[in-house]
């Protein structure tokens, strides 16, 4: 269960604002949007509406949207809504007193992905995903006891679910607030959403009773504001009677508040003021400066308001990319940037936000003022034009890709958000005439113009410092910035003519042998040693995804070398290629529709790539560049490097940060490389030991794969990867074996009193060493994770109510033998006790062994999972590449199935004896309050 504020997420680690409010000319009303008309609409006798669509799919989606929430609250209610919401997943008169998730787990949903349940300001809504039509019946009837007034709301499970709801408190309401939490406050300050928090208040839900309980959902689980929402493998003839039966009877009739349907979203956030706002961040937030304003109305019902979001959104792409661009080139002191739009409440604003360190605020707001004004005042350039339009025309030509691969969630989950946020929910074919007549009319004068309009208005700065800094210089430096801001704007020099060309390999190879693996999966030999795996999946449509990796990563790194390998990965991306700056390398990349991710991982490295289908040559010629030419931009490198070190050193200086490097430093020896890095580290490494990372790694071969999901013919593949990747020279090196870390404990404890909340954060690691993973124990692992993650929720959060969220992580990198598992929980300080013996009954349970029934839960989970994989191209391409890089049988990608069934419980009871089992090397970490030094009379 989760909370929604109705503030989209800002995409930022600190958003810190300066607020700006676009004046606008009034438009002409246009002609309506055109509604998708495959949507079969209904609407029951008392008021209750539904949504209705067939999907060829075999999975089946529901949601029930309540137009309910915390707004609904009185002051004595606040946190009811969310507290309901709790309570639907624990009783109806239809299911008794078990748990909604026991409903529905042999049928292969997984609590958390598929069954779900969210509170807003405004709504609440409840979600099932079913993988297939057989349990629809149940469905219905779970969202219908919801609906119709039927929860038991019993005494006993409202004792025991506060627990979790106040464990809650602990995520969202933390007493060392963000600077994202401060901001979000200030902006619903004087609108009917001050103050209220969608938890409520500890106090009153300490106070819940049943009565108090039901009478707020008597009298707001009301049939006109319910609206139920299918889409999936359905048959509307069959449902639409079963609807009206489940739905129609003892529905709430008593007790209506005011609000009807009417005037659901006429609510809003006041007007943006013009007053400065300073304000601090929480621990290990960065100080930052930024721009909001004030965009459209989350309401497009109109051709106008398309266009109009259209217009905002390409707004904020040339203000990324012209921020981003000159960053790079002036290599600016700026550790981050953010520039999108977030949803607050029923308004969409605008965001820029620039991070840096107190020391260069200064010169980060006047790179700020400088390029903005600039910008303001000049506009984009052609060649950024060019980039624009393109990506644009990237959208509409990948827009039958991307419906070809929507399945019922999606449609689902669309519907239900233009439900919530009153937008015209549109079908294909009207989407893509709405960006063709927008990029058609789209000109570098009616750019520059809505630029010009968003960076003039009126604006308020809000200043962000540290949590342990203080206003002042923020405050000092506020009439600078304004001045900076406001002077006239300096015409940069950009070249008029785009960088198009891109060399191609002066030379091919030969292939040494072909395998038809299976019809759609093929396997190529080159003779330079490459192996090539080609997926052909017509689901991939008119998109590529491409791994091209080998193993050893860090491992294969000499010791001197490891902390230029953690650099390699942000060195090479600022690089560029073939003697083509970074600004002008991603530009390129933007036109041709290709994305670039360099990869060095502790066991693997290579290059991921997507790219469009008709774009292949150019992607392939990128990735031939970058594995035979990759040079370290060295001017690139300090800056990339100054940036690593201040935000690792921030990193640090947080609670969370002291933990996790004593943690990890009291488990593992000084010359490991899963050691913690510092800022002194990144200070030490050199460019040379960045190239010579990316020589080591991308120069020798140790068993480098390509491995390919497309909707391509076998015959023009092979003349691609002869023509691109055989002439691709390389040494030939030994792959590497030994990937161990050589833990240096067994069992041990750390406690670190550095948290700046009341609250405890704990964690028991456990490490077991072994052969690396075969293929069948990629799926057993699998398994007993999903096992133990489902015992710890369910002994921890469920049946003692220490917390919200405990969950189980497993990493077991490929190709290597040492696994671990950890024991996540944030519980109060006065139950760590509970917590350690909750943990310990878990762990000890487990070693005795799972049961038959808890066997076929995960086994079918597992398998709905592995089932939607097949028809994703780039999952299957992700998990293709993993399973040949590392001797696993890739039939088992394929066909996972037949793995699955062959399974035994003893099977997974050994590989849990193996994970955590007696002889694992175990860790126990708790980050508990600083103890605040008491001074002595």
């Amino acid at each position: 269960m989760e909370i929604q504020r109705l503030v989209k997420p800002w995409g930022m680690v600190f958003a810190t604002l300066l607020l700006v409010a676009c004046q606008r000319e009034t438009e002409p009303q246009s002609q309506p949007l055109q509604a998708d008309s495959q949507w079969v609409q209904g609407q029951l006798e008392n008021g209750m509406q539904y949504h209705l669509r067939s999907v060829n799919d075999e999975k089946v989606s529901l949601r029930l949207l309540v137009h309910t929430g915390a707004v609904n609250e009185t002051a004595a209610q606040a946190g009811y809504a969310h507290f309901l919401e709790h309570m639907a997943l624990l009783g109806g008169e239809s299911f008794g007193a078990e748990r909604v998730e026991a409903m529905f787990e042999e049928a292969g949903v997984s609590f958390g992905n598929d069954l779900n349940a969210f509170t807003s300001h405004e709504t609440t809504h409840y979600q099932i995903d079913l993988p297939n039509n057989k349990k629809i019946e149940s469905a219905i009837t779970w969202l219908s006891d919801i609906a119709t007034g039927k929860l038991t709301l019993d005494p006993a499970l409202i004792e025991n679910e506060k627990g979790a709801v106040l464990g809650e408190f602990r995520f969202a309401q933390l007493e060392d607030k963000s600077a994202d939490q401060k901001l979000f406050e200030a902006l619903l300050e004087g609108s009917d959403y001050e103050g209220r928090e969608v938890l409520g208040t500890q106090e009153n839900i300490k106070k819940i009773d049943r009565a108090s309980l039901l009478a707020f959902y008597k009298a707001n689980y009301l049939p006109e504001k319910t609206e139920l929402i299918i889409s999936g493998d359905i048959d509307r003839i069959q449902l639409e009677p079963m609807i009206a039966k489940s739905f129609s009877s003892g529905l709430n009739t008593a007790g209506k508040p005011e609000s009807t349907a009417s005037n659901w979203g006429e609510k809003t956030i006041a007007p943006l003021n013009t007053e400065p706002m300073f304000v601090s961040g929480s621990a290990g937030q960065h100080p930052a400066l930024a721009l909001l304003t004030e965009l459209s109305d989350r309401k497009m019902t109109t051709e106008s308001d398309y266009q109009t979001m259209l217009m905002e959104q390409t707004v904020i792409q040339a203000i990324a990319e012209r921020l981003n661009d000159r960053r790079m080139e002036t290599q600016a002191p700026l550790l981050n940037i953010f520039v999108d739009r977030s949803l607050i409440i029923n308004r969409y604003i605008g965001y820029i936000v620039a991070e840096f360190t107190e020391s260069d605020r200064l010169a980060a707001q006047k790179f700020m003022a400088k390029e903005l004004a600039s910008l303001r005042d000049h506009g984009v350039s052609s060649v950024e034009l060019t980039t624009i339009r393109q990506t644009w025309q990237n959208d509409i030509n990948n827009l039958d890709t991307n419906w070809q691969n929507k399945n019922a969630i999606d449609y689902a989950e669309d519907r239900l958000y233009s439900l919530i946020d009153g937008y015209t929910l549109m079908d294909k074919e009207a989407i893509r005439h709405q960006l063709q007549q927008f990029v058609k009319r789209l000109s570098k004068k009616q750019l520059n113009q809505a630029i010009k309009d968003y960076l003039t208005s009126d604006f308020k700065p809000v200043f962000g410092y540290t949590r342990e800094g203080n206003a002042q210089p923020a405050k000092d430096s506020y009439s600078l910035f304004r001045e900076q801001f406001a002077a006239s704007g300096e015409i940069l020099v950009v070249s008029s003519a785009s960088v198009d060309a891109f060399p191609e390999p002066e030379r091919g190879g030969d292939i040494s042998s072909y395998t038809a693996v299976e019809p759609t999966l093929h396997r190529w030999m080159l003779a330079n040693g490459i192996e090539v795996w080609l997926k052909q999946m017509p689901e991939a449509g008119e998109n590529v995804f491409i791994y091209l990796m080998s193993s050893g990563g860090l491992a294969a790194l000499p010791p001197e070398l490891h902390h230029a390998g953690d650099m390699t990965n942000a060195v090479f991306a600022r690089s560029g290629l073939a003697g083509i700056s970074v600004a002008d390398f991603d530009k390129l990349l933007q036109r041709h529709d290709m994305y670039l991710e360099p990869v060095v991982w502790p066991t693997s490295h290579g290059l991921y790539s997507e790219a469009a289908k008709g774009e292949l040559p150019f992607a392939f010629s990128v990735l031939y560049q970058a594995m035979t030419a990759a040079k370290v931009d060295e001017s690139q490198f300090y800056a990339v490097q100054k940036e690593l070190a201040l935000k690792q050193d921030n990193w640090l200086a947080s609670p969370q940060g002291k933990f996790i490097n004593r943690f990890v430093g009291s488990l593992f020896p000084s010359e490991s490389p899963y050691l913690v890095m510092t800022g002194a580290d990144y200070q030490k490494v050199e460019p040379e030991q960045v190239q010579a990372v990316v020589d080591l790694l991308l120069k020798k071969n140790r068993n480098f794969k390509l491995v390919v999901s497309a909707d391509i013919p076998a015959e023009e593949f092979a003349t691609m990867i002869k023509r691109y990747f055989g002439g691709i020279s390389m040494e030939p090196a030994v792959p590497v074996t030994d990937y161990k870390s050589n833990p240096k404990v067994s069992i041990a404890s750390l406690e670190v009193q550095e948290a700046v909340d009341n609250t405890v954060n704990y964690l028991y690691s456990l490490m077991s060493e072994g052969q690396p993973k075969t293929t069948k124990d990629r799926f057993t692992a699998d398994l007993v994770y999903r096992l133990l993650n489902k015992r710890y929720r369910d002994t921890l959060r469920n049946a003692q109510g220490l917390s919200y969220s405990p969950y189980v992580n497993l990493t077991w990198f490929d190709g290597s033998g040492q696994a671990i598992v950890e024991f996540n929980i944030n519980a109060s300080p006065d139950k760590l006790e509970a917590v350690r013996k909750g943990t310990s009954q878990v762990l000890n349970e487990a070693r005795k062994g799972f049961t038959e029934e808890e066997f076929k839960i995960v086994k079918s989970q597992l398998a709905s999972d592995l089932k939607s994989g097949l028809t994703n191209a780039h999952e299957q391409a992700r998990m293709l590449s993993s399973y040949v890089l590392f001797d696993a049988d890739p039939l088992a990608v394929v066909h996972p199935d037949k793995v699955l069934s062959s399974l035994t419980l003893d099977e997974v009871n050994a590989m849990a004896q193996r994970l955590i089992g007696g002889e694992t090397q175990q860790m126990e970490g708790v980050l508990s309050p600083k103890v605040e030094e008491k001074v002595g009379s």
